[in-house]
């Protein structure tokens, strides 16, 4: 394990106690500066994944430790990006820890098993990528929508101090959660169809549990795109099912991740 991805662990670790400690008491630790915190992990983080790749020689989606350590990455970055536009840096006590979560993974894992020439060529920087990219928004709308459930409890049990006024607003956490559904839906999509293509060209239609449960998280992420839109759901409901899904999502990648372990 290199400094460099001690040293990032470490950074995100840092950010992510810097965000609970604001959201949960303040203590003068102000929102910009955890965020500035959050970008400097995001700055080794990207270095990390310059490096590793220039050490291996090979594309940093090359193997099951790369794609974590990239999903981190992205995760963060759009998050970043998100609060140009919006102000929802007290977010990141929602995203520091889900990314920190990718990069233990990614020190943990191993590749996985060997896949046939044709698959490997054809498969991994089109399927892996765009699939990738979906992930990526669903990350954010997981954030976005912990963050959801979080702040209509407070408003619940009527606790509006302290984390409730730290947190963004209800309709701007729904508004983030439902534009980063609407971005990683199609590209979630597209990497599903890419990849069983490309499949079933080296090995047949052959469902394995991976791909079982790739189909459910499909499914559940498409009904709350459905219910959004025809259903009007928002809030709570939408935040749920936003939720649910992540987690299928996160089950493809731990079985993916058993695999490797155990080969």
């Amino acid at each position: 394990m290199s400094a460099l991805f001690v040293a990032t662990v470490l950074l995100y670790a840092g950010a992510t106690v810097g965000y609970m400690v604001h959201l949960r008491r303040g203590l003068g630790l102000r929102a910009h500066y955890v965020h500035g915190a959050l970008g400097l992990a995001a700055v080794a983080h990207l270095v990390l994944v310059v490096v590793t790749a220039r050490a291996r020689q090979a594309s940093p989606l090359g193997d099951l430790p790369g794609i974590f350590t990239v999903l981190g990455l992205g995760t963060t970055l759009a998050f970043l990006f998100a609060t140009l536009r919006l102000r929802i840096e007290a977010l990141g006590a929602f995203v520091a820890p889900l990314t920190l979560f990718f990069l233990v993974l990614a020190g943990v894992s191993h590749d996985v098993a060997d896949v046939s020439h044709e698959v490997r060529t054809a498969l991994l920087p089109v399927h892996i990528g765009v699939t990738m990219l979906g992930l990526v928004a669903f990350g954010l709308a997981f954030g976005a929508s912990t963050a959801y459930l979080v702040q209509d409890g407070n408003l619940r049990r009527k606790e509006l101090t302290g984390v409730f006024r730290r947190l963004p607003p209800l309709d701007i956490l729904d508004t983030v959660s439902s534009g980063a559904l609407a971005i990683g839906f199609p590209l979630f999509t597209a990497g599903i169809v890419i990849g069983a293509l490309f499949v079933a060209r080296g090995s047949g239609f052959f469902l394995g549990p991976a791909q079982f449960v790739g189909l459910v998280t499909w499914a559940v992420f498409a009904s709350v795109v459905y219910l959004r839109v025809m259903a009007g759901w928002r809030g709570r409901r939408a935040a749920l099912g936003t939720m649910l899904g992540f987690a299928c999502a996160m089950v493809v990648l731990a079985i993916y991740a058993a695999r490797a372990g155990a080969t």
